[in-house]
This record gives structure tokens, C-alpha cells and sequence, in this order.
């Protein structure tokens, strides 16, 4: 079972402020602490909160808020201790707890990782790729060009260009980027830190071994220089080839509770709006994919 450290959810003040940005870019009405998405065939959809993986709440505060809005369209998420093994297929988070290794950058290098990350980042370190993080607008340009081609992969839509900015500009998210030693951008990352916790939401890259793993190397120093406790990679389906990729860096997977009317098993119900979104042309997917977020309450 996870540490209490890893169990532990965003701040009160950074679901605020993460609220306050994402009803601005996408111009969503509140109700309480809800964001209120419309939707494309049905009614608008309570949400708390559309972007985050899990929010402030405990299981028990997050029940407490689903009776709240019952009988109406909703969609809350939260961290939830698992009993035993998180179910292949299941929605779960990565995380790194830093401070089980002392918070020391040897120790995580040694006995976190496993030996094939270890590996390809030397590897690709000797082929000169670097990993710094950047700031400005060609750093974003960078990035969304990046996660645009990781969400063409993936077949999902590009959130905008306008969501970024903001949160570079209102929650001091910052971007991580591999280049190789031709100033190429190879992958990339934006992340937040809340707290001690660090928190990489989006990453993008173009397949180049050992550059992803770099990558996430430099994440983990970087949440380390920061002063955090935990590293948190993000959201995945157990069992996926990203899960198995995070997992290389030691992450231990902690299971989202979903509390909603519709159907729990959110990556069946999505399955064939996906295939048809996959199949758009790129230069229409780049287009339609950031308008068609404002609708998605379970992104």
C-alpha cells in the first residue's frame, strides 16, 4: 500500500487557483466548487475539476460532494489507497516518493530507477542530448509542438495554446526540454509544483531512445532542487505501455476514484470517439481539438 505521502492530494489554494484558470481559458460558468461544462449532446456537467487527475479532497469529502449535485451530470476525482494490486486497465497515478530515498540524488539514481532507464539516459547523454528547462515562448512553441505529436499518438485532442500561457503566467508552470546536440528539440514537459508535490501533467517527444527517459530524470532533479517530497508523472491505465514506462523511474501506481453518473470505465466508454477522432487528418485534429476540450469534463 503507498505511503500517506503518496496518497496525499493537490492543496486546497492550487485547486483554486487551477479552477480560476481553466473556467477563464475555457470560459466555464461555477457553481460552488464546480466547473460547469456544457456538452456536445447533453446536459452541462458538474465537474471537479476538468485537468486534474485527482483534486483536494479525501474519499469521504468527495462522496459528501457527488450526494451534493445527485441527479445531475457529474464527474469527481480523487486518490483512493488501494487493497492490494491497482487492477490492470484501471486509472492511476505514478508517483515518486523522493523522501523514501532521502531525498538524495544518488540514492534515487541508484535504487529507483531500474536499470534500463539507467541505461538510455546514459546513452543519451553520450549522444549529446541535453535536458534544461527553458522559459519564454519558444520554449512553449517547443512543447505544444512536441504534445501535439504525442496526442496525434494517442488520439486525443490538443488542449490550447491559450491554457498553457496561462498557467505559465498564473501557476508558474515551468517546461523541461530535451534537445539533441543540433538544438533540435527532442521531448518536452510542463510541470507544477503545489506545495512538495511536483505534478507533470502534458509530455511530448518524438520517439528518440533515451531522450524520454532523460527527461524524466531531469523532472526528478528538478522537483529535488525545488524542495519537493513527491514526483508525480501523471495519469495512466495500468497496465499501458506509459504506466510501464513511468514505472521505470520507481513510481508507485496510486488508483483514482472516479464518482460520476455515467459509467465508471472511462477508457471503454471513450474507446470509439477516439478511433474517429484518430482518424481526422492532422491538420484538422489541430483545428477542432482545442475547441472540442471546452466540451470534455473527464479530460
Amino acid at each position: 500500500m503507498p505511503s500517506v505521502r503518496l496518497t496525499a492530494g493537490h492543496s486546497a489554494a492550487f485547486v483554486a487557483s487551477w479552477r480560476s484558470v481553466v473556467c477563464r481559458v475555457f470560459r466555464w460558468q461555477q457553481e460552488g466548487p464546480f466547473a460547469v461544462v456544457p456538452s456536445l449532446l447533453g446536459r452541462p456537467v458538474f465537474a471537479y475539476l476538468p485537468g486534474l487527475s485527482y483534486s483536494d479532497l479525501d474519499v469521504s469529502e468527495a462522496r459528501r460532494l457527488a450526494r451534493d449535485v445527485a441527479g445531475r451530470p457529474h464527474n469527481i476525482r480523487v486518490l483512493s489507497a488501494p487493497i492490494g494490486d491497482v487492477p490492470s486497465g484501471a486509472p492511476a497515478v505514478l508517483r515518486l516518493d523522493l523522501g523514501a530515498f532521502g531525498h538524495d540524488e544518488t540514492a534515487l539514481w541508484k535504487r529507483s530507477l531500474k536499470s534500463a532507464a539507467r541505461r538510455n539516459i546514459l546513452r543519451a547523454r553520450r549522444d549529446g542530448f541535453t535536458a534544461s528547462e527553458e522559459t519564454g515562448p519558444a520554449a512553449l512553441d517547443a512543447f505544444m509542438a512536441l504534445l501535439f505529436l504525442a496526442c496525434s499518438r494517442h488520439s486525443v485532442p490538443m488542449p490550447p495554446a491559450a491554457l498553457f500561457e496561462a498557467l505559465v503566467d498564473g501557476l508558474d508552470a515551468r517546461i523541461l526540454v530535451v534537445r539533441d546536440s543540433e538544438g533540435e528539440a527532442l521531448a518536452s514537459l510542463l510541470w507544477l509544483l503545489d506545495g512538495d508535490l511536483a505534478w507533470m501533467p502534458w509530455t511530448g517527444n518524438v520517439r528518440r531512445t533515451g531522450a524520454g527517459e532523460l527527461l524524466y530524470w531531469a523532472l526528478i532533479e528538478n522537483a529535488l532542487r525545488n524542495g519537493a517530497n513527491i514526483v508525480d508523472f501523471g495519469r495512466s491505465r495500468v497496465g499501458s505501455g506509459v504506466y510501464r514506462f513511468k514505472r521505470k523511474f520507481g513510481a508507485a501506481a496510486v488508483p483514482v476514484l472516479w464518482l460520476s453518473d455515467k459509467p465508471q470505465d472511462l477508457y471503454a466508454r471513450y474507446a470509439l470517439p477516439q478511433k474517429l477522432y484518430g482518424a481526422l487528418p492532422k491538420v484538422v485534429a489541430a483545428a477542432v481539438g482545442p475547441r472540442l476540450c471546452r466540451y470534455l469534463a473527464e479530460y
